[in-house]
Parts: C-alpha cells; structure tokens; sequence
C-alpha cells in the first residue's frame, strides 16, 4: 500500500484511490474527493465531533441493507476487510454530522417565490414527447420475407391487430402487441425514427432492429407539455435547497483549503 497525500492527519493511500475510483470519474476527481472528506475529517476532530457506539451500530444496519454501500458497487462489503469497512463508516458518520452544523435551519420556500421561478423557466419543466404503440414482431433468416407477407395483407387497423394476434412473435402478442407510451431513447432507435414520424392510426412498412423485423401502428401521442406548477412544486423546493446545500458546501471547502493549506501533502506520484 503506497501513500499518495497526507492531509492533516489522515492518509491517503493508492489503495483508497481505487476505491474510489469504482464510484466513478477520474484519478483527479477522486483524489479531489478524498481530500475534501479529508478537510471535514481533520475540523470535526478539530472541532472535538465524535462517533457514539450507538451511532455506529444503527448506521452498520443501514449500511448492511444498502444495495451500493458507500457508493461502491454491490457486493463490495464482501471484499473488504472489517477493519477497513469500519474505518469508511466512521468517517462517514462522522462528516454527516459535520455537514450538518453547516446548514441553516431549512424553511420552507414561499409558494409564491416557487412559482415565479416556475414561470421564469417554464421551458425547463416540461414533459417529454410520448407516442403510444403496438407492433408486429418476427424473427429468424426468413424474418423480412415473412414480415412482408404480412404487411402485405394489413389495409387497416383491424387488419393488423388481426395478424398481430397469430404472427407476432413478441410476447405483446396477446395484448394487441401495444407497447405502452414511451419517450424517445427508451427503445431501440430504429423504432424511434419510425414511430415519432407516425399519425395516428398509420401503419409501418417493415423495419429492422436488433430484436428482428417490426410492423408498427402508432395508436396515441403525448405532445409536450409543461408540467402543471401544482405536480412540481415539491420537487423544485427540494433542487433548491439542494443548490443552495451545494454552494454553501463549496465555499466551506475553499474555507477548509485555506485553514489547512500548511498540512496538505501531495506526493510527486499523487496522480498517475
């Protein structure tokens, strides 16, 4: 194990790098987060901030249960050495209470500040285009001949909801091969260049995709919209407060680089 910093007190190793690298982003980027956690470590132990047993005992359960704990993929836990593992939720802990001395008491945004800003920015809070489905799927090397065929005896759409219940080969066959709404990029592209080029009640010619050949029928549309303030007005508190949780972290941070400027130590091979 090789040490790449030392910031304050605490160690960053090549090993913890690594680690962190598996939540994603760069070896910058990740020596860039170590650090950070590094700074809030060394002022919460400034501070005297400590990790009561009951706090970590309740913190290991949840842990226990996540699905990607401290970010890392599933299964990590298993791993990693007991020592270590406890170590990781300790500090974790022990900056989620830092964090929390940072912020004010939260309150409440004023409805009529969300809507101004709602209205401000109505182009930003709009649902997507959706189109509503059914299709004609066959598979196999005689795929395209046998789609063909059937194509060739669809005029309507009761012709093709006709051959859709005896040939296609999709599972949605039985219920009329509808493949509910969906936004573009949800499924493969050749259906989306095919169906949001659709009127309603227009029937396909055959296509291919990486499942087979298809026959569509576009049966319903949801064009864009914005979405009614009353249904987002939740969610755009929450990114609120949220941005302003991340501004005031950011400039705590350039704070804490300053105070520890003297006891952060990169090494010449800190980043490969």
């Amino acid at each position: 194990m090789h040490i790449i910093a030392k910031i304050v007190k605490h160690d960053i190793t090549d090993k913890d790098i690594a680690r962190e690298l598996a939540c994603g982003g760069t070896s910058e980027q990740a020596l860039k987060r170590l650090i950070d956690r590094c700074l809030m470590l060394a002022k919460a132990d400034q501070l005297g901030m400590v990790v009561t047993d009951e706090e970590f005992d309740i913190a290991l359960m949840e842990l226990l249960d996540e699905e990607e704990p401290f970010g890392l993929p599933a299964g990590s836990l298993q791993n990693m050495e007991a020592l270590e593992m406890e170590t990781l939720l300790r500090n974790s802990i022990l900056i989620r209470k830092y964090l929390s001395t940072l912020y004010p008491i939260e309150q409440p945004i004023e409805e009529e500040k969300l809507k101004e800003l709602y209205d401000e920015q109505i182009q930003n809070f709009c649902s997507e285009e959706m189109v509503r489905c059914s299709h004609i799927l066959i598979k196999g090397e005689d795929a395209l001949k046998r789609i063909t065929e059937i194509r060739s005896h669809i005029n309507n759409r009761d012709d093709f909801f006709r051959a859709c219940s005896y040939s296609s080969e999709c599972p949605s066959n039985r219920c009329c091969g509808d493949l509910g709404f969906f936004p573009r990029g949800k499924l493969f592209p050749e259906i989306d260049s095919v169906a949001f080029n659709m009127e309603i009640d227009e029937i396909s010619e055959p296509f291919a995709s990486p499942e087979g050949y298809h026959i569509l029928i576009l049966t319903d549309r949801k064009c864009k919209a914005p979405i009614p303030f009353e249904e987002i007005k939740s969610s755009l508190a929450a990114q609120i407060l949220q941005m302003e949780r991340e501004y005031i972290l950011m400039k705590h941070l350039d704070e804490l680089y300053e105070e520890f400027k003297s006891q952060i130590k990169l090494f010449e091979d800190a980043v490969q």
